[in-house]
């Protein structure tokens, strides 16, 4: 895989991260906007939810169009799954895989996701177990 594809890859799967986070978007004009970024789509326009403005304007759906885009922050703190991942290898050698493109853990039928733990019966349970430790160490 050539540098500028894996680098475009990377640029898409973190994008990709930031949905269903809160963030704040500013403009070519100033004006900036924080809500949750529900979707993006193939000319990089974005849709927040819940946003409200610089000016303290509420709104329940903002369509803002890339070319207006100077920036995008992430507000919401990113948890990086991969570190679960490595964390939990050890209690599950071998069963553990990370997707990087979706920020996802996949254990046998168990999947993870920042949200939680997703799945049923004593291997979920153990996965959020271990996960809410993971998450409490990472408070601390």
């Amino acid at each position: 895989m050539s540098l500028l594809a894996d680098a475009a890859r990377r640029f898409n799967a973190e994008l990709l991260n930031m949905v269903n986070k809160e963030v704040r978007v500013t403009t070519s004009t100033g004006t900036t906007y924080q809500g949750m970024l529900v979707g993006i789509d193939s000319s990089l326009n974005i849709m927040l939810v819940d946003a409200v403005n610089n000016k303290n304007e509420r709104f329940s759906r903002v369509l803002i169009m890339s070319h207006a885009i100077v920036d995008i922050v992430l507000v919401q703190e990113f948890v990086d799954l991969r570190e679960f991942a490595r964390y939990i290898d050890k209690y599950f050698p071998g069963m553990v895989k990370y997707i990087e493109e979706a920020n996802v853990v996949q254990v046998g039928n168990v999947k993870v996701t920042t949200a939680g733990v997703e799945g049923s019966g004593p291997l979920a349970k153990r996965v959020k177990e271990l996960f809410d430790e993971f998450m409490s160490k990472r408070r601390a």
